[in-house]
């Protein structure tokens, strides 16, 4: 589950990364919710899959810079 995001980045296809990133999110949360994961490793899976969805999103300012300068 981790390396498919990095795959998914590597072939230029942010949308899956994020998609994996909020399924990363969804088992954490159910599972500290229901016990079935441990508290800990459910924060390390969230900040995972937070990190994964944040660099899905294109960033704006470095693209509008480079544009500024053409």
């Amino acid at each position: 589950m981790v390396l498919l995001p990095r795959l998914a980045r590597a072939l230029n296809k942010p949308a899956i990364a994020a998609l994996l990133g909020v399924v990363l999110m969804a088992v954490a949360i159910i599972g500290m919710a229901t016990d079935d994961i441990r508290t800990g490793w459910g924060i390390i899976i969230l900040v995972v899959g937070v990190i994964n969805v944040i660099r899905a999103i294109p960033d704006r300012g470095r693209r509008g810079a480079i544009r500024g300068t053409d």
